[in-house]
């Protein structure tokens, strides 16, 4: 392996095991992110975690503050909204462009739901949000819309960290396994108009919960200044 590519290799692992601690919450919005810290945790040099810092700064999912140093970006209500309408817009498109689904398809969005369900009863927010990305991620990718979908990702990278709340209330997570279900069940019969509609209350009712428990709870730290 040249140094190159061993410096290539670094900055992935580092990228996707910071933008996992994120999402999973081990690093909260609003933290500060120490580069000597972090490379000491995942066992890397700092080069490597300072161009992963920069990568993840692209995506949106941390900030860079002059003087300061990097901290995991926070939102308010509205920006929070505006992430919601834009994935609104794309998920739709994604779900009307979706193929007909094989018997494999149906079974893996199951399995995915059903692990959702598995990690509630376990008392588990990490494996229920995990299970919860797969089953969306698995029916978004039914689409041919690449492009589109990998802007999607994007924008549940950026508010992962604020869905994880609500999902300790137990009528949202018996919700949002029946509709789940009522989603695989409208994609079996291949009815995309009833998918969309569905789609659109499941997004609909956690936007409304999120924006419950996170509106305005951000204050003023370094990281949104």
């Amino acid at each position: 392996m040249t140094e190159h590519g061993g410096e290539t290799n670094a900055t992935a692992k580092a990228t996707t095991a910071l933008r996992d601690m994120v999402m999973r919450r081990r690093l909260m919005p609003g933290q500060q992110l120490r580069q000597d810290q972090l490379a000491e945790q995942l066992n890397l040099s700092r080069s490597p975690v300072r161009e992963a810092l920069r990568i993840l700064e692209t995506e949106g999912l941390v900030r860079y503050v002059v003087n300061q140093g990097y901290f995991v970006a926070e939102f308010n209500a509205a920006e929070l909204q505006q992430i919601y309408l834009m994935r609104r817009l794309l998920e739709a498109e994604l779900l009307r462009t979706a193929r007909r689904p094989a018997d494999d398809d149906l079974a893996a969005l199951r399995a995915h739901n059903a692990a959702v369900t598995a990690g509630g009863e376990a008392g588990s927010i990490t494996e229920m949000l995990v299970a919860n990305r797969r089953f969306h991620f698995a029916l978004l990718g039914l689409s041919p819309l690449l492009l589109v979908r990998r802007e999607v990702v994007r924008l549940w990278h950026l508010s992962e960290a604020y869905r994880a709340g609500y999902l300790w209330i137990p009528e949202t997570r018996d919700r949002i396994v029946a509709e789940h279900l009522a989603m695989v069940d409208a994609l079996a019969d291949y009815d995309l108009g009833r998918l969309v509609d569905i789609a659109e209350q499941h997004r609909n009712s956690a936007e409304r919960t999120v924006l419950g428990l996170f509106a305005d709870t951000v204050g003023d730290s370094p990281a949104r200044r």
